[in-house]
């Protein structure tokens, strides 16, 4: 159904469309092309879900608007969503500055959920994003569970960006939708490198300090704007 013409609601499915193709682009999901994405309404206590379980082929009328205690107020959510909504809900609960959260079965990632096995800073766009602790793993539970939910709760941290899903997939959040979409990516692209460079031997970590340089590199060079002629 069209959502409200409410301009945060709009802005919302907006930027969860922008996600979803972004995701798909990038190929963070799974062949299935399942996966969850969903965006908080700033300064309120409700977010836009997608009410399907894919995301490859998303439109407006796949999305649905809910409180955090899980009431649909408009649309409607299939049983997939409807079963994953408090995965949702309670990372918006746990911080208050995450404005966009996505779940997919990106392979690589997933690969280290199946292998229980923490992403650590292993890649310098884990450090430039400030993804600098390593992404801890949720103990598993059937997906949605009220023990899978508390497991993904009690994972995270203030700092977190994400959580692996034991043998399921992984989460990630940040202050907006796009931006955990990007997210996303760097933790695919990381996970794909650490398994590459397993071949070769243990992939090197890199230090706090270290991440810490690159963000602040990062930082100047922003700050400074574009460089050159015309």
């Amino acid at each position: 159904m069209t959502m409200t013409t409410d301009r945060g609601v709009t802005q919302a499915c907006d930027a969860i469309l922008a996600a979803a193709r972004l995701i798909v682009q990038t190929g963070t999901v799974s062949r299935s092309g399942h996966g969850n994405i969903s965006a908080r309404i700033p300064g309120t206590d409700r977010i836009v879900l997608t009410a399907v379980g894919g995301i490859t082929e998303l439109k407006e009328e796949d999305l649905a608007l809910l409180t955090l205690d899980g009431e649909v107020l408009e649309g409607r959510l299939d049983p997939a969503a409807a079963e994953i909504t408090r995965m949702h809900t309670e990372v918006y609960r746990r911080l208050d500055n995450v404005g966009g959260v996505i779940h997919t079965h990106a392979p690589f990632v997933t690969a280290y959920a199946v292998a229980n096995k923490p992403i650590d800073c292993i890649y310098e766009g884990m450090a430039r994003f400030d993804i600098v602790d390593s992404v801890p793993v949720a103990a598993y539970a059937p997906r949605g569970s009220a023990e899978s939910v508390s497991n993904i709760v009690n994972a995270i941290a203030d700092n977190s960006r994400a959580v692996l899903l034991q043998n399921h997939g992984i989460l990630t959040f940040a202050a907006d939708v796009v931006a955990s979409a990007r997210v996303l990516t760097v933790l695919e692209e990381a996970a794909q490198l650490g398994i590459l460079a397993a071949g070769l031997g243990e992939p090197t970590t890199i230090s706090a300090h270290m991440a810490a340089y690159a963000q602040r590199r990062a930082s100047e060079f922003a700050a400074k704007g574009s460089t050159g002629r015309g």
